[in-house]
């Protein structure tokens, strides 16, 4: 008796969350004009991203990672790769990684590193990847992973564009060095 009461009322509750669900179904969100935008671009190839990015360091609030024009040969990859650097500090909170850094034709620039922290001193391996669109000089940039489409770039450039802390030079290694050097 008491399972076939369980089994009317677990009918009964599925058919009000059907109904339920059935009117309350969610409205489509407006897709995203900027991503719009972005996927009518087109992907940029990987001599304008190096071109865009080697010899500069990308300035963080904290930090910032630094993309070498110098290319070095990766053990067992059949490509050199360009050096990639950078720290970030925290209060007494610090990290840097040192590694490999590569654009392709399809748009994707990404950063493979050993990130070292005082919290946490051996190297953690990580693989950051951001996506690119190009059209009529407007950048549109994408972690490869989640996150959303933003312009990286108007044309013409903005103040505030994304692309103006990618600041010429090696801002990050001295700094990646003094650390390593004294162990914090």
């Amino acid at each position: 008796m008491i399972r076939k009461c369980f089994t009317i009322a677990s009918a009964v509750m599925f058919a009000l969350l059907l109904v339920g669900n059935a009117s309350a179904a969610p409205r489509p969100k407006a897709e995203d004009p900027i991503a719009r935008l972005a996927v009518k671009a087109s992907p940029m190839k990987a001599n304008a991203l190096e071109k865009l990015y080697a010899g500069r360091t990308w300035k963080w609030t904290s930090g910032g990672g630094y993309f070498s024009a110098e290319k070095t040969k990766v053990w067992l990859l059949p490509a050199s790769r360009n050096k990639f650097a950078a720290q970030v500090r925290n209060g007494t909170h610090w990290s840097y990684a040192e590694g490999t850094w590569r654009a392709t034709d399809d748009g994707k620039l990404c950063m493979r590193a050993s990130w070292f922290s005082n919290d946490y001193r051996a190297g953690t391996q990580a693989v950051t990847c951001f996506l690119h669109r190009e059209t009529n000089g407007v950048i549109y940039q994408k972690p490869s992973i989640g996150g959303k489409w933003y312009v990286f770039r108007n044309n013409p450039v903005r103040k505030d564009d994304e692309v103006r802390k990618l600041v010429s030079g090696d801002r990050v290694s001295t700094a990646v060095a003094r650390i390593k050097a004294s162990g914090r």
